[in-house]
C-alpha cells in the first residue's frame, strides 16, 4: 500500500549523534544516555539504582507507544519511569508522548528501545486520522507492567484501548462499544482529567478477550462514522493522504 504524506518514520534519515538510536511513525524518536547527570537525576525523579535511561518520544500517538513499550519491557530488563501525554498531534486534537525507561545497564535500554521502536511502525497502523477527525485503537491479549502502570490494565489480561476526537464523538463510540460487549472501563481520561486539555476521550478496557476485541472493534466502527462527516473515510497515518482540493477559483 502507498505511504502516507503525514506522520511517518523517516529511517533514511540519521545523525551521528551516540545517544541516537532510530525513529518510527508517528514521528517517534528513540534514544538513550548511558549514564544519566546527577542533577538530571534529581530533576527527573530518577531511582537511583537505574544508571542508564531508554528514552521515546514523539508527536502523534500514545497507545501505539505504550503498547510497543510494554511488549518490549516483557522481553528487557527495564523499567517505566515517565509517561506523559503532551498536547500535540501536530495540529491534530490528539497528544504525543514522552516515554522515560530506566535500566541497571545500557546495553539493556538501547535494547528495549530499539524493540518498542520496530513495534512502534506495526502499531500505528492503528492510529486513523481524516481532515479532522482522530481516533486510536488497540488490543492486546496479555497486559504487561507497562500497561498496568499506565493504564490500570490488570496483568496478564485483555486489555482494549479506545480513543477519539473530538472528544463528544469518543463518548458515543465508548457508550456504544461497552452496551455491545461485556467489558469493564478500568481507565478513562477526558480533556480536564489524566490528559493535557486534549480534544479527545480515552477508556481503557479488560475482559476476555473475544469481548475486548469486540469493544475496540464496536468503537472504531462507531467513531470512523461519525469522522467522516468531516471528510473522507479515517485512515492509518501509515497511509492518510488529504483529499486534493478541486477548487478552482483564484
Amino acid at each position: 500500500m502507498e505511504k502516507g504524506i503525514f506522520f511517518m518514520s523517516h529511517t533514511e534519515f540519521t545523525t551521528t549523534t551516540n545517544e541516537f538510536i532510530g525513529t518510527a511513525a508517528g514521528h517517534t524518536i528513540g534514544m538513550v544516555i548511558p549514564n544519566i547527570d546527577p542533577e538530571v537525576r534529581t530533576l527527573l525523579k530518577i531511582p537511583e539504582q537505574y544508571s542508564s535511561l531508554g528514552i521515546l518520544t514523539s508527536r502523534t500517538g500514545a497507545a501505539a507507544q505504550a503498547f510497543s513499550v510494554d511488549e518490549a519491557a516483557k522481553a528487557c530488563n527495564v523499567e517505566l519511569l515517565i509517561f506523559e501525554l503532551p498536547r500535540d498531534t501536530e495540529g491534530y486534537s490528539g497528544h504525543g508522548n514522552l516515554i522515560v525507561l530506566g535500566a541497571y545497564d545500557v546495553s539493556d535500554a538501547r535494547r528495549a528501545v530499539e524493540v518498542a521502536l520496530t513495534l512502534i511502525d506495526e502499531k500505528a497502523e492503528r492510529i486513523y486520522i481524516n481532515e479532522v477527525g482522530h481516533m486510536e485503537m488497540h488490543v492486546t491479549a496479555n497486559a504487561g507492567p507497562v500497561l498496568h502502570q499506565i493504564f490500570d490494565a490488570p496483568l496478564g489480561k485483555a486489555f482494549g484501548f479506545i480513543c477519539a476526537g473530538p472528544a463528544g464523538i469518543a463518548i458515543v463510540a465508548a457508550d456504544t462499544a461497552v452496551k455491545s460487549s461485556p467489558v469493564d472501563i478500568v481507565w478513562y481520561g477526558t480533556p480536564s482529567i489524566n490528559l493535557s486539555r486534549t480534544n479527545e476521550v480515552i477508556i481503557g478496557v479488560s475482559g476476555d478477550y473475544g469481548a475486548v476485541k469486540k469493544a475496540v472493534d464496536t468503537a472504531y466502527e462507531k467513531a470512523s462514522a461519525l469522522i467522516e462527516v468531516f471528510g473522507q473515510k479515517p485512515a492509518s497515518i501509515l497511509h492518510f493522504k488529504p483529499i486534493e482540493s478541486t477548487d478552482k477559483t483564484e
